[in-house]
């Protein structure tokens, strides 16, 4: 947030502690339960939502230097990503022009790409460059079988591929400004294009992939559920919410702002007091912890009580001392135990009784805007 913004928000926040009062919804909204666990349902979402939207795939940290590559699988679709010898980022299908094997793995670090089927070679460009047994397949052009490159957009330190190759022409960057409606100038003012990668990991929770971004919309459930974890850190039912488009900001704030009181406004450290938490349609989930960048990216699972997250930590320099190390160790850990063994752990549960048939609907109040204003826009986009 630029330094404007942080006040406009701490204003609100100091409100909202002195009154022990929240942003609200309009009213409550209903949402059925087959939401969650309509296989119908689910198979719309990622066709309409997953497919033709862009999505978000990693930090820019992840992959620097040319020849580094990552590979993602987005809605059924194998994904890679790599940084080509002139710096510019692509994304390709990752899919052999031969026989459809991948031609990539993982992520590191590569001068080519090799299909592992029959040898077929590509460069970093996605270009084909070799074939062997080349005069076994007659006048082949091989300019006409490199790689099916995908639409990528890299900004802010972000970068969002979308599976669905452009309709017409070769226009395959994303205009990441509109498609962030107006947080680009949020996320411009953090410099997260500065950051370094510290670690990630995949979890795979029996939930429903919107269960997962729920989690992070409403601060109601933090003294009940996270009273022993991030419940004494974060004020239960406080928040900011604001709308961007499609996406939102919901801003927390954490337990210690009495300085707030006794300082003047214009000295006061917002982002060392609050937790803003960004969401991005269909499924990203952007949290800054006034010292280092969480990502969590959600995406459906096979089942449409399945779901991937991958969560990510990013520190604004390298770890490279031990004392570092162990600092956004003890950071990542508390993400990964609180919503691990916590959240994830209960909507388990809780998604067994969705499947079960015997509830009709979930209830959000007012108090949770962040939730209801996710599954307005999710059911405005579906055409619900």
């Amino acid at each position: 947030m630029n330094r404007e913004t942080q006040l406009a928000v701490a204003r609100t926040l100091h409100r909202h502690v002195r009154e022990r009062s929240t942003d609200r919804a309009p009213a409550i909204f209903r949402n059925p339960v087959f939401a969650y666990s309509d296989p119908v349902r689910a198979q719309l979402e990622r066709d309409k939502l997953f497919r033709t939207r862009p999505i978000f795939v990693a930090m820019s940290c992840r992959i620097p230097a040319p020849g580094d590559c990552l590979t993602e699988e987005i809605a059924g679709v194998p994904v890679l990503v790599v940084r080509g010898a002139d710096r510019m980022l692509r994304a390709f299908a990752n899919i052999c022009r031969h026989r459809g094997a991948p031609i990539a793995t993982g992520c590191g670090h590569a001068r080519a790409f090799t299909c592992p089927y029959h040898g077929w070679t590509y460069a970093l460009d996605g270009k084909l460059a070799g074939v062997p047994e080349i005069g076994s397949f007659g006048d082949l052009d091989r300019a006409e079988h490199g790689l099916q490159r995908l639409p990528l957009g890299e900004r802010y330190g972000f970068i969002f591929v979308r599976v669905t190759p452009p309709a017409a022409g070769n226009v395959f960057d994303i205009d990441i400004d509109a498609y962030l409606c107006g947080l680009q100038s949020d996320f411009a003012a953090y410099g997260f294009e500065r950051y370094s990668f510290f670690a990630a990991e995949t979890m795979t929770p029996k939930i429903n992939w919107k269960f997962a971004v729920d989690t992070f919309l409403e601060s109601y459930h933090l003294p009940a559920l996270h009273r022993t974890t991030v419940g004494p850190l974060v004020q239960g039912n406080i928040g900011a919410f604001t709308p961007f488009g499609d996406h939102s900001r919901l801003t927390m704030v954490r337990t210690d702002t009495s300085h707030w009181d006794a300082t003047p406004e214009g000295e006061w450290n917002v982002l060392a007091s609050v937790l803003p938490i960004y969401r991005l349609l269909p499924s990203t989930i952007i949290v800054f912890q006034s010292d280092h960048l969480e990502t969590w990216r959600i995406s459906p699972g096979e089942k449409v009580d399945e779901c991937k997250v991958e969560f990510a930590l990013y520190s604004p320099e390298p770890a490279i001392t031990e004392k570092a190390r162990n600092y956004w160790q003890k950071n990542y850990d508390l993400a990964i135990r609180t919503v691990l063994t916590e959240d994830f752990a209960l909507g388990e549960k809780m998604q067994r009784g969705f499947m079960s048939g015997l509830q009709s609907e979930v209830i959000y109040g007012r108090n949770e805007p962040a939730l209801s204003f996710f599954h307005e826009r999710l059911q405005a986009a579906l055409a619900l």
